[in-house]
């Protein structure tokens, strides 16, 4: 691994040819650099996406709220790691190579952060890039994970293997990284063999009415909460008039500060509305349409980004433990599955990773009603104690 310069991209991939002894893909793109090429396909809404999460005019307040509450709670639940031993199961010393990476995963990040950052490139553009640092001579073990910004990485695909590597571009300057050297957490797409699908594009349209109906209503405030007009003249009007009237209307009339004043026309001037008042256009009903659908998007309850217009305390419980049913428990079961799949295997056999939810309030009820069923079942025979623990809990034998 090492740094390129923006100019030397074809000598980059030369050196992946040698490195890997393949042929390089067919998939080449125009690169915009110098009218050189690598194959090297993008997605190249991932910029517009990150930038809805509140870093341009065009941020949703709705999509911030549903991404940050995912990728908080998330980081909130510590992961395990186990080993399958002949005496059962045994969880990873805190010194274990594996647990001292997830603890302290890179000099800048800590632990919560960098989960944070995972979820917040993951929900907003269905992808997720890992790079993994390893320390001279430790194999193919990782001693340090950077999340890397989606929309800065290019995959060079491959015939055989599929990808080859990837590039990470900041500016003029590149590193190139080995198919191994990355992990790539990706939602799926069914129109894209290498890159996946943000929830967002599901929603583009709705988010675009939604950015129209702000600038409307940003506009209607800034210009005094008035509807707008024409003035109509009895007569024709001259030119210098006209610019006269024109300039005392801005310097007079318009903005917040200036809005409400009495309006002194001249003789034969009448003023005529002529847009619908924001009543007729149902501003309120769209951003409660848009609101709702970014929210079932990312299957988020009402209560979990502080909307409490339909709920009570019961109702905001139930809520709780639906978001961690239907919206977190299945991303952090897509985590450990690619985790247990591509990268733990690397720290030793029968090793695994699992989030740990034991301490979670809104599933405590699913536990004791677990609790509840395996000791009437156990008890009167029709279960036995190993059955309960494999069935309810998905538990080893003892």
């Amino acid at each position: 691994m090492g740094f390129i310069s923006s100019l030397s991209l074809n000598g980059f991939i030369r050196e992946l040819k040698q490195k890997f002894n393949r042929t390089l893909p067919v998939l080449i793109y125009p690169s915009a650099l110098g009218g050189q090429e690598y194959g090297a396909p993008i997605d190249w809404r991932s910029k517009d996406y990150l930038e809805i999460y509140g870093n341009a005019e065009y941020s949703n307040v709705w999509v911030f709220a549903c991404v940050k509450a995912i990728a908080q709670t998330v980081a909130s639940v510590p992961m395990v790691f186990y080993s399958d031993t002949k005496n059962g199961r045994e969880r990873l010393p805190d010194n274990h190579p594996l647990t001292e990476l997830f603890w302290g995963v890179n000099p800048v990040m800590s632990r919560y952060d960098f989960w944070e950052a995972t979820m917040v490139y993951l929900e907003l553009t269905g992808n997720c890039f890992w790079a993994l640092e390893r320390a001279t001579g430790d194999g193919r073990r990782a001693t340090e994970i950077w999340p890397l910004r989606p929309d800065r990485i290019r995959i060079v695909p491959d015939r055989t293997s599929f990808v080859k590597g990837y590039i990470f571009s900041v500016g003029e300057r590149s590193v190139g990284y080995d198919r191994d050297e990355v992990l790539h957490l990706k939602y799926f797409n069914p129109l894209n063999d290498w890159w996946g699908i943000s929830p967002l594009s599901a929603a583009r349209q709705g988010l675009l009415a939604d950015y129209y109906a702000v600038m409307y209503n940003k506009k209607f405030f800034k210009q005094g909460a008035s509807p707008s007009g024409v003035f109509v003249a009895e007569g024709a009007i001259d030119e210098s008039s006209f610019r006269r009237l024109q300039k005392e209307l801005e310097l007079v009339y318009s903005g917040v500060d200036r809005a409400h004043r009495p309006m002194l026309l001249e003789s034969g001037l009448k003023w005529q509305s002529i847009s619908l008042p924001q009543k007729d256009m149902e501003f309120i009903n769209q951003r409660k349409m848009s609101r709702e659908e970014i929210l079932s998007i990312f299957k988020v309850p009402p209560a979990e980004v502080g909307i409490f217009e339909y709920a009570n305390y019961a109702n905001a419980q139930m809520q709780d433990k639906i978001f961690w049913t239907k919206c977190i428990i299945p991303r952090l079961i897509k985590i450990e599955e690619h985790l247990n799949t591509f990268l733990i295997p690397r720290f030793g056999e029968g090793i695994f990773a699992k989030f740990d939810l034991s301490k979670v309030e809104a599933l405590q009820e699913n536990e004791d009603l677990k609790s509840t069923v395996a000791q009437r079942l156990v008890g009167s025979g029709i279960w036995t104690a190993n059955e309960a623990r494999k069935r309810l809990w998905n538990m080893e034998p003892l």
